[in-house]
């Protein structure tokens, strides 16, 4: 299983956490920065988790957008691993 983790600088407690759950494969983008509104959801993602301090809105705008059409499911977490919970 694969996981994208969108926003944070310093995420290890979260990609310990996915992994304890599973994930195999952790791909991360800070979003912040402008360009990476172009990036897409790699093809092997089975769940997005989003760091809502950490993140560019325009950005979340268009993964929330991409992972419905690709029913993916999203979760929108504060910047520590203590809130997330898998959403099925």
């Amino acid at each position: 299983m694969a996981a994208l983790i969108i926003g944070g600088d310093r995420i290890d407690s979260i990609r310990n956490e996915l992994f304890a759950q599973g994930v195999t494969v952790i791909s991360h983008w800070d979003g912040r920065k402008h360009g990476e509104k172009n990036n897409t959801i790699p093809k092997n993602t089975h769940r997005i988790v989003v760091l809502t301090n950490y993140v560019n809105h325009s950005l979340v705008g268009k993964i929330k957008k991409e992972a419905k059409s690709l029913s993916i499911p999203i979760e929108f977490t504060k910047n520590s691993r203590r809130y997330m919970s898998y959403v099925a």
